[in-house]
């Protein structure tokens, strides 16, 4: 069960990361929501932004199921918008401040990930609460978790631009063997 704990917490880091993109580079989600024929608004990208990084670091701080099941929350509404953003055609996901990330299945299977486990760690012990139990003072746990938000972000930024690189649309993976004969 910490291990969800340790996928939550990389979730709330994410929620952070992709905040602070809103707040520093808000026309790329701007622009997404003009596409969504909503007003092109960056104060309001800006104030999203502000919500998002304040609830990733509320759950990290005060923990808890309340912040834990907000946090799953927030990833629903996030499978909806990278799935209509991907239905749109969409040039960008817009979640973390690049104009160039296009939308893709692996960022909306992703963010169902990070929504069902953080649903489920609101039913157990909060991050303070495993960090305890760890030796080193959780050090463990929190690099362990910081580097699976960084994973995820690549996962949802450079791996479907390097598919849209090569030709391919992002929103299916094809392993194909090459051979010479």
């Amino acid at each position: 069960m910490d291990f969800v704990v340790v996928l939550h917490v990389s979730a709330a880091l994410l929620l952070i990361v992709a905040g602070l993109a809103k707040i520093f580079k808000p026309l790329p989600t701007a622009e997404l929501l003009a596409s969504f024929k909503l007003p092109k608004v960056a104060a309001a990208v800006v104030v999203i932004g502000v919500v998002e990084t304040a609830v990733g670091v509320s759950a990290l701080v005060f923990g808890g199921p309340l912040w834990a099941a907000v946090i799953g929350i927030f990833y629903v509404g996030f499978i909806g918008v990278v799935g209509r953003a991907l239905a749109t055609g969409a040039r960008s996901c817009g979640c973390f401040g690049r104009a160039d990330a296009p939308p893709s299945w692996i960022h909306v299977l992703g963010n169902a990930l990070f929504a069902a486990v953080s649903f489920v760690a609101s039913l157990g012990r909060t991050p303070a609460q495993v960090m305890a139990d760890q030796p080193a003072g959780g050090i463990g746990f929190v690099l362990g978790a910081g580097v699976i938000a960084g994973l995820a972000l690549v996962a949802f930024t450079a791996l479907p631009e390097a598919f849209a690189a090569r030709g391919g649309t992002g929103s299916s993976v094809e392993f194909r063997i090459n051979s010479e004969d």
